[in-house]
């Protein structure tokens, strides 16, 4: 993996969009920065510390594993519930309302998708389509991967820089996406736990109907970038994990093939891929073309015309359509939002995570996921 695919560009758009604004203590604004998500609900979100008291932090020996998360779901009524900020302190506002009661129609009828951010970057770079999932009927859990994230703000305030040595190294990416599928496994655990009504496996106050709602038995999980390959990593060797949404991510393990292109896996798997990436000869070569060989169980690779590596992020919605990428932008892995237009990109991006989703935690047979194109005129089958 070159050192390009995290380039210090992505460290200037990560800190300008997540950090912008959070020492100033401004208040909220008036107007959410991201589009209405729809659905039939309003919004619920929930910042939440979880602590791991059975595992060491890699990156700093001798203290506990300690996550901040975003919990995002359908909420029954915001009346009286502040609005939440894209990030603690930012004056950023979302569509969701923080600790709003949770709706639902009974016991365990809500399905929940984790979600794993690219490497450096922060969980809330993916908040339009948590939001999104949320409005039709998804529990939607964004995890920050403490220490290897450019930097973790906590629901107290508390922001946690970067602690990787050399994160460019084989054996750094190694640890780091072994340390994101462990992540991924410990919220899991969380959200079994709460669902058993185990009041320790989260020391705050949780939204009304929370832990009531989720539904154990149906996880998912979708990430960008490397967060793509931890979900394909976390799906191979996870059983609770249904199934998972791969956004742009070369699926490595450090600069090898990730096991998933050589041994395959059981459970399904959607991968949503730039023209950035799906014209790379190199990539073909290294893992797609393999990964195509592979017995496996559902599998389809979509590509998204004039689409670059932050095209399944927020900066779709932050970034006007007349600025254009700069040159140092357009390559795999960078910070290119590509031609096509930013509206379609969303849409199309949640339409497919969505479909993927409601196919297999609630069982809805969409024939979107066979034939995308009719309905999402940028997609064409990548094979």
């Amino acid at each position: 993996m070159k050192r390009a695919h995290f380039s210090p560009l992505a460290t200037l758009l990560v800190a300008a969009i997540a950090l912008g604004g959070a020492a100033t203590g401004s208040p909220a604004s008036a107007a959410p920065i991201l589009p209405t998500p729809g659905g039939d609900t309003a919004i619920g979100a929930t910042a939440l510390s979880l602590v791991d008291r059975g595992r060491e932090d890699p990156w700093v020996p001798g203290t506990r594993r300690e996550l901040a998360v975003t919990v995002t779901y359908p909420a029954a009524g915001v009346s009286g519930s502040e609005p939440a900020e894209y990030v603690k302190g930012s004056g950023l506002q979302t569509n969701a309302h923080v600790d709003a009661p949770v709706a639902s129609s009974g016991p365990r009828s809500l399905p929940v998708v984790l979600f794993s951010p690219g490497f450096y970057m922060p969980r809330t770079l993916s908040t339009g389509t948590a939001e999104h999932l949320a409005g039709r009927g998804y529990v939607v859990i964004s995890i920050d991967h403490t220490g290897d994230g450019l930097a973790t703000v906590f629901p107290d305030g508390r922001v946690v820089p970067q602690r990787m040595p050399d994160p460019y190294s084989e054996a750094t990416l190694r640890k780091a996406l072994d340390t994101r599928v462990a992540d991924a496994r410990f919220v899991i655990d969380v959200v079994e736990s709460l669902a058993r009504g185990d009041g320790d496996a989260v020391a705050t106050h949780l939204p009304d109907g929370l832990a009531d709602a989720i539904d154990p038995s149906r996880i998912g999980m979708f990430g960008h970038s490397m967060g793509g390959a931890s979900t394909a990593e976390v799906l191979r060797t996870e059983p609770r994990l249904d199934a998972g949404v791969n956004l742009d991510g070369a699926l490595f393990y450090g600069t090898a093939p990730s096991p998933i292109v050589t041994e395959g896996a059981t459970r399904p798997l959607l991968s949503i891929i730039s023209s950035l990436h799906a014209d790379s000869r190199k990539g073909r070569e290294r893992f797609w073309d393999q990964y195509f060989r592979t017995p496996r169980g559902w599998s389809r690779v979509y590509a998204i015309a004039d689409t670059g590596h932050a095209s399944f992020t927020d900066a779709e919605h932050f970034v006007p359509q007349s600025v254009p990428d700069l040159p140092a932008f357009q390559i795999p892995g960078g910070l290119s939002l590509g031609t096509a237009p930013r509206q379609e990109v969303t849409r199309t991006i949640d339409g497919l995570v969505t479909a993927m989703f409601d196919r297999h935690l609630k069982d809805r047979q969409d024939p979107v996921l066979e034939n995308p194109t009719p309905r999402y005129p940028l997609v064409r089958e990548f094979r």
